[in-house]
């Protein structure tokens, strides 16, 4: 570990996607002064920045959005509302009295002490009967939120002719 002092904040947010978004705009509505989102990627916004489908916003905004968009929008809440985020970041351990280890490429390795942690990490695609088939999955057979990453998020899909 570096010679940084701790890192002390109120609330500490694992994962920067629709769920850590608005628990980090929920906690500052509540009053919480200090809050820090902490996002594994590149960006905040999790699966939403995939889904460039119609359907998100209905509830919320009283309008349809795309995934990207919904996201903006509540990307753009939480910097109005001046909360710190860390992108680039994994967690690598939360100690039971809420000592939370990060490192990242800029800042190394570091703790950060909570008086709370929200866990907003998102789930993983386990297709319905993958559970149990054992051994590896045949080459070039992706889960529908893999193909929507690659495709939309990466660009890897290129028609041949």
């Amino acid at each position: 570990m570096n010679d940084k002092i701790m890192v002390k904040r109120d609330i500490v947010i694992i994962g920067g996607g629709p769920a850590g978004l608005a628990a980090a705009l929920a906690a500052k509505k509540e009053g919480a002064e200090s809050i820090l989102i902490l996002e594994r990627d590149k960006e905040l916004g999790g699966i939403l920045n995939q889904c460039i489908h119609n359907g998100f916003g209905l509830h919320t905004f009283q309008e349809e959005l795309t995934g990207p968009e919904y996201a903006a929008r509540f990307i753009r809440m939480v910097k109005e509302q001046q909360i710190e985020y860390r992108l680039n970041t994994m967690v690598m351990d939360i100690s039971q009295d809420k000592v939370i280890t990060a490192m990242s490429r800029q800042e190394g390795m570091y703790q950060i002490q909570a008086k709370a942690v929200i866990l907003a990490m998102g789930c993983r695609e386990r297709p319905r009967g993958a559970l149990n088939i054992p051994g590896y999955r045949p080459a070039g057979i992706y889960s529908a939120g893999t193909a929507q990453r690659l495709v939309n998020m990466e660009a890897l899909c290129r028609e041949k002719r």
